[in-house]
């Protein structure tokens, strides 16, 4: 089997959450599986995409390549109580509805990064204009979902959509703080499905180079810096030395890189 991914930078294997959240699953089960790079999709699909060489099929969605990689006794969580898988599940759609929601905001919707990281990112996987397209494409997803999630009951101004959006996410760090304390994973010594999800949230916050009160808000809370970066280390520590959020030159995508960068389309 081969895993489809968006290409990685900033220190970590995929610079796509979904990609990377799946990624850190089979290291954290210690399952190598083959990466393939892709430019944002595979034949028409959005990444991540497992590909079975034996039988030609694919699965798309995190969860649903998950769940077959368990099928596969590729899993870590049968150590956990069913109150335990509770949690994984209320606690993922909390992440969904606030820190991807706001991480979306402060990717595509704040116009300084998305000049400056989200076009370069773009620009260095796509020929123009196809580039321009793309981007274009995918902010207007992002507003679309953001406006989705406020009912036109909630008689809310756009223009404090983005801080209703932080000020949720601001709260819920401050849970996944309180949850995690002083362990090394939430759930005590051993990792589990959701400290995958969690640190390919928190991981992006962490190394990608956009300014944001999100990326602020994390910063104030030293366990989930200490816990994003513990994972880091130990998961990938190839990727962790040659990267720091301190160094973002070495980026890829930096504007001091786009002019050397040649991706073969």
């Amino acid at each position: 089997m081969e895993l489809q991914v968006w290409k990685g930078d900033w220190g970590l294997p995929s610079v796509d959450l979904q990609s990377l959240a799946v990624i850190t699953y089979c290291k954290m089960c210690g399952h190598d599986v083959p990466l393939v790079e892709c430019k944002g999709a595979w034949n028409g699909k959005r990444l991540p995409v497992l590909t079975l060489s034996e039988t030609e099929e694919y699965l798309e969605t995190p969860q649903n390549i998950i769940n077959f990689l368990i099928s596969k006794e590729v899993q870590m969580d049968e150590h956990l109580s069913p109150k335990h898988m509770s949690e994984i599940a209320a606690m993922t759609s909390m992440i969904t509805d606030s820190l991807y929601t706001s991480l979306m905001v402060a990717m595509w919707l704040d116009e300084h990064n998305y000049q400056n990281v989200m076009l370069p990112l773009y620009k260095a996987v796509y020929k123009l204009p196809l580039s321009y397209l793309k981007a274009m494409q995918m902010r207007r997803y992002v507003k679309c979902m953001v406006l989705s999630r406020f009912s036109l009951d909630d008689n809310v101004e756009i223009s404090s959509i983005h801080a209703k959006v932080f000020e949720k996410s601001k709260r819920n760090l401050q849970i996944l703080s309180t949850k995690l304390s002083g362990n090394q994973f939430i759930f005590g010594k051993v990792p589990s499905q959701l400290d995958a999800y969690i640190f390919a949230h928190l991981a992006l916050i962490r190394s990608m180079p956009i300014k944001s009160q999100l990326k602020d808000d994390m910063g104030k809370l030293a366990n989930l810096c200490e816990y994003t970066q513990r994972v880091h280390k130990k998961y990938f520590p190839k990727l962790f030395r040659q990267f720091t959020p301190e160094n973002p030159e070495k980026s890829l995508f930096s504007p001091q890189m786009l002019n050397q960068v040649r991706i073969q389309i």
